[in-house]
């Protein structure tokens, strides 16, 4: 599969998980629904990958690093269903957008990734600033909504964190069999938090969250999740964050159109200023250096 096709295949899926995690939270119990479409999503990888005569590794290495990605796939996910109680999906993927930021602070620690430039920590501070900007608009949000960003920053740093710990395992292995393998730890976690958090469910879900959990346990989990760690074995953790530039815009106009989710002007700004901030951080430094390098050329 072309790298490209897959990128673009985790932004079609970005865009649209936010109104499917809030439909599916919102219609059943939140835990039940995020464990739905992870059991879904390994009932069908795993005969896939008996299909493609693949094998699940059960070495060490392989372990740590179904383990780094449960992270992602568990903390990640579990409290953005938690989040998506308190928050509309446009300021839930708005949130998401910080995930290169993250990423590039834990590969620092732990990749031994180059320091921070100026540039970078400056996109950092407008990042931030828009962040306040829109999750301060009391018409846009709903009261308690301090609790969802609070949840759902915790969940992007699961995210971030995964991503990068994923990455300096270096498994080498199949994204199938890393997607699924990630799966298998993450299910008993789930489990544990529905059962402990919203008890036994009394009732199924209506069709609509129901809907929206096959299509997280289709799309959303098993081929998000595969095409996320194809493009993530061959470009950086923060390359392919930088989609979270992207996703944010189609992800409030979905919210917006088929939920009735009200984008003001304060958090279009604050949107800006976060797009604007990622845009200093990711790319400031190249930017810098072929304007120097055009500088010297010139003269």
């Amino acid at each position: 599969m072309p790298v490209l096709v897959a990128y673009c295949v985790v932004l079609m899926v970005w865009s649209t998980t936010p109104l499917a995690i809030s439909w599916s939270a919102s219609g059943w119990l939140p835990a039940w629904s995020a464990m739905g479409r992870m059991l879904i999503a390994a009932c069908i990888g795993y005969p896939l990958l008996r299909i493609l005569g693949l094998k699940m590794d059960f070495g060490r290495v392989a372990i740590r690093s179904y383990v780094a990605a449960a992270l992602g796939i568990w903390g990640g996910m579990y409290f953005a269903y938690i989040a998506a109680g308190w928050l509309p999906s446009g300021i839930m993927s708005l949130l998401f957008g910080l995930a290169p930021l993250l990423s590039g602070l834990y590969a620092r620690w732990w990749l031994k990734s180059a320091p921070l430039d100026k540039l970078q920590w400056l996109g950092f501070a407008l990042a931030l600033s828009g962040l306040a900007i829109a999750v301060s608009d009391s018409l846009a949000l709903p009261p308690g909504s301090w609790k969802g960003v609070v949840t759902m920053l915790l969940a992007v740093n699961c995210f971030a964190a995964s991503g990068v710990l994923v990455q300096r395992e270096r498994a080498g292995l199949h994204p199938l069999v890393q997607t699924e393998g990630a799966l298998l730890v993450s299910l008993p976690l789930y489990l544990l938090a529905a059962l402990l958090v919203d008890g036994v469910p009394q009732a199924w879900p209506t069709p609509r969250p129901l809907g929206a959990i096959v299509y997280l346990g289709i799309f959303g989990s098993l081929i998000g999740y595969l095409c996320y760690y194809f493009v993530l074995a061959r470009l950086s953790a923060s390359t392919v964050a930088l989609a979270t530039l992207i996703t944010p815009i189609f992800a409030m106009s979905l919210g917006a159109a088929l939920n009735g989710e009200i984008v003001s002007s304060r958090v279009l700004a604050g949107a800006l200023f976060i797009v604007v901030g990622l845009c200093a951080y990711l790319f400031g430094p190249q930017w810098r250096a072929r304007l120097r390098g055009g500088a010297v050329t010139r003269s």
